[in-house]
């Protein structure tokens, strides 16, 4: 009669647990539905050592345990102890609930992975009791593992065709749940990888957005082999590669050539993020990389928030209209003066300044003796009645031509952006000064 009565519990809990599924209930629901059948503490996993739900709710600091933002975790050392006694890999060569010994605890424990496409992205770990395991207990965990399985895939992020061993972590910093270096560096060594000075973070943007869905794996492992040091992984539906440096650097020469294949045979856009010292601060360097591939341009398929970043700021709401009001008059003035007597003051100004202000290499860019160049920029002077040298004036004029060029990449607005040709519309001032010369 009780095997009876313990089986109708048993099939009952199974019920509800697939019932559930239809409803929108925490992680740690399920785990307290089985915990009332079998009262053995549960503790749902990811696979870079964090908790998503654990039963019965932890009263007081645990010892192989950390805190962060509300988030648990497990320490370092009791990480390495799972690496090194291969619990979680042995347990991914059964079908079932994995029971094995451990010197840190008394009893027999448990380990049980959660699957989606074969691959683990959780695992269930129950530290046990005097008197071991029953088949009812193992039976509820096997099934409780596969109704998680479903309730995991509800949430895209989890639907991956390969390990999430190291996206649960990009998620965490993207999301920006890390309050310490310390702390994140310290998860950062639990996955395998050492703490640098030095990180970027890039992210890859696809014409088709399917891309990522139906090649998620083979882009992991192209990625994975060009940078053996980077962790790579979706985030919400993109695909990210954090990148830790010994230097403010993020490309060698060999990088470099190796990314720009990828991305040339796939069709994906690399955005690189400002390097930046501190891990906590990679929620901001992850939308630094998302903003640098955002008004992509042909041909080119490697971004840097470097030169990225005035584009990204002339993007933040404000209209067409408001940034043409932006350019610096002196640019439409000499342009109505270029496309009257056919001069280059434009052209050259630009140059100038391409050249960081460089007159020598101003020269060789424009093909004119040096000469020539202080003339041109004499005439540019005296046609606006200013110091063509300062820096401030300088800086101004710089600020334009980008803003000149990120109106050049969007939609044509009402009035043409100032060029260096002759083409194009916009107002022409009728007070252009005729040359002297």
């Amino acid at each position: 009669m009780a095997a009876e009565v313990a089986r109708e519990k048993v099939e009952s809990t199974k019920h509800k647990l697939f019932h559930a599924l239809q409803s929108k209930y925490s992680l740690k629901y399920y785990l307290d539905l089985v915990y009332d059948v079998i009262h053995l503490e549960l503790n749902l996993c990811d696979t870079s050592y964090g908790f998503f739900a654990r039963v019965p709710s932890p009263a007081g600091e645990h010892p192989d345990v950390d805190s962060s933002n509300g988030r648990l975790y497990l320490k370092y050392d009791m990480s390495q102890n799972l690496e090194l006694n291969r619990h979680i890999d042995r347990a991914l060569e059964i079908s079932g609930p994995y029971v094995c010994q451990d010197d840190r605890f008394p009893y027999d424990i448990v380990f049980q992975p959660v699957r989606i496409n074969r691959a683990m992205v959780a695992y269930l770990f129950s530290p046990g009791r005097p008197e071991g395991f029953t088949d009812v207990d193992l039976e509820l965990i096997d099934f409780l593992a596969q109704v998680l399985s479903i309730e995991l895939q509800k949430n895209d992020s989890f639907a991956v065709e390969s390990g999430l061993k190291y996206e649960y972590f990009l998620q965490e910093l993207i999301d920006g749940h890390f309050s310490s270096d310390e702390f994140a560096g310290q998860r950062l060594r639990q996955l395998g990888r050492k703490p640098q000075p030095y990180y970027y973070m890039l992210h890859f943007s696809f014409d088709d957005p399917e891309s990522i869905r139906i090649a998620r794996s083979h882009y992991y492992e192209l990625l994975r082999g060009a940078f053996p040091d980077g962790l790579v992984g979706v985030v919400r539906g993109r695909l990210y590669l954090l990148l830790p440096r010994d230097a403010p650097s993020p490309l060698n020469g060999r990088e470099r050539q190796a990314l720009l294949k990828f991305l040339t045979l796939n069709r994906i856009r690399c955005g690189i993020s400002y390097y930046y010292t501190s891990l906590v601060m990679s929620h901001y360097a992850a939308q630094q990389a998302v903003a640098s591939v955002s008004q992509p341009t042909a041909g080119e398929y490697i971004y840097s928030y470097e030169q990225e970043f005035l584009y990204h700021i002339f993007s933040q709401g404000m209209s067409q209209d408001w940034l043409q009001s932006q350019i610096f008059p002196d640019l439409r003035l000499l342009r109505a003066h270029d496309q009257t007597y056919h001069t280059e003051f434009v052209h050259t100004l630009r140059t100038y300044i391409q050249c960081s202000r460089n007159a020598t290499n101003a020269a060789v860019q424009l093909h004119i003796h040096k000469s020539t160049f202080f003339y041109r920029m004499s005439k540019i002077a005296d046609l606006l009645g200013t110091d063509i040298y300062d820096g401030r004036r300088l800086f101004a004029y710089e600020f334009s031509f980008y803003l000149i060029d990120y109106l050049k990449r969007g939609s044509t607005p009402k009035e043409g952006p100032v060029g260096t040709g002759t083409s194009g519309g916009g107002v022409v001032p009728t007070n252009v000064v005729k040359p002297t010369d």
